[in-house]
């Protein structure tokens, strides 16, 4: 029988004064727990109320659940860290727990295999073996203001062949998301939505940033696809330079929404990583977005590479407000497809004429709001 636990219940109040949510003496009596929410306790100091009869690693109180599916902990402000082992987790929500002062220069020990740090910690999860963690489907993280690095995989290959959706909003000291490695295993993603995440560049990191000591290989040479990825939001991302890797635009066949906001120093939305001689005539095809809104993005120079050419069969609604540098133009041709091509400068001749032909209506440093219907 499946064993959940939920506080508060369905339909009471918030637990406002609770202190610990199991006596000592029930420490071991969940071994089958599959579901365990912890909400809206502003006054939950731990999980168990004493350190006797009960697993602790150093200074840490460790919960070994193994058949555990669904965790979430959220609005717990004065919880103190502590560590879960279950690598069947399927659903993990954290978000608003614990502060800063009581986790900062906390050191997790290393276990004989992964683990989830619950608490305001640099890293939320540590790995141990290729293939931790491999169950996830659902991952939100939320007001983690200590968090650095959701996993590190640089020592250890990560799979997250299951992981359908990722939501991370004001973890403002995050680095990066994806290492390559880590985002040729995201076959099964379908929404990515990231917000307030200050200190992020990129969100898959260069290959120059991998750690030459990595033992994934050279990830070059191993295809990226993301067959199943439905939406992008990222919003409010301060430092963020460009949104993927040019490559990551080629195996989008899926993608029906994308927006992008407030991303001050944004200057690219696919980026080609390696100088790559320009062909005025290459074509990009986004065949299912109906979605496009560039808002606010005053570093913003291009939505694709300078001389390709993306056309937007689906466009159901287009938006672009307050992109003074942007050198890419959309117009709608005679089937009432949305085109979008990025300026070349220095054309030869014949291409000029060509090029002056096929954007003469397009729109260049303007907002545009338009809309199929």
């Amino acid at each position: 029988m499946e064993q959940s636990i939920v506080l508060p219940e369905l339909g009471s109040q918030d637990c406002q004064l609770l202190k610990y949510v199991f006596a000592n003496t029930l420490s071991q009596g969940f071994p089958l727990l599959e579901s365990l929410y912890l909400k809206n306790c502003p006054q939950l100091l731990q999980v168990f109320s004493s350190t006797e009869e009960r697993d602790v690693i150093g200074d840490h109180i460790l919960l070994n659940v193994p058949f555990l599916k669904n965790l979430e902990v959220s609005n717990c402000p004065q919880i103190s860290c502590f560590i879960v082992q279950a690598q069947l987790i399927e659903e993990l929500v954290l978000s608003n727990v614990g502060n800063s002062r009581q986790l900062c220069n906390t050191d997790v020990p290393v276990l004989n295999e992964g683990c989830i740090v619950v608490g305001n910690h640099e890293e939320v999860f540590q790995v141990q073996g290729g293939y931790s963690f491999s169950s996830i489907k659902k991952l939100e993280l939320r007001n983690l203001f200590e968090a650095r690095v959701i996993w590190n995989d640089f020592a250890q290959v990560v799979t997250l062949e299951n992981l359908t959706t990722l939501t991370l909003s004001d973890c403002k000291k995050l680095r990066y998301i994806f290492s390559p490695m880590m985002a040729r295993s995201l076959s099964h993603l379908v929404d990515l939505f990231i917000e307030g995440c200050e200190e992020i560049e990129r969100l898959i990191l260069a290959k120059d940033q991998v750690s030459s000591s990595s033992s994934n290989g050279d990830t070059s040479l191993q295809p990226m696809s993301f067959p199943n990825l439905t939406r992008i939001v990222v919003t409010n991302c301060k430092n963020l330079n460009s949104l993927f890797p040019f490559r990551f635009a080629l195996v989008l066949p899926k993608l029906e929404g994308l927006i992008v906001k407030r991303n001050y120093k944004l200057e690219q939305v696919f980026e080609l990583e390696e100088k790559v001689e320009v062909v005025a005539k290459e074509e990009m095809k986004f065949d299912k977005l109906k979605w496009l809104s560039l808002e606010e993005l005053p570093g913003l120079i291009h939505f694709c590479p300078k001389g390709y050419h993306s056309v937007f069969p689906e466009m159901m609604q287009l938006k672009v407000r307050d992109c003074p540098k942007l050198t890419t133009g959309f117009f709608i041709d005679s089937q009432e497809f949305v085109h979008c091509k990025t300026k070349v400068p220095q054309l030869v001749e014949q291409d000029a004429v060509e090029e002056s032909t096929t954007i003469r209506n397009a729109i260049f440093n303007e907002n545009i709001y338009w809309s199929r219907l």
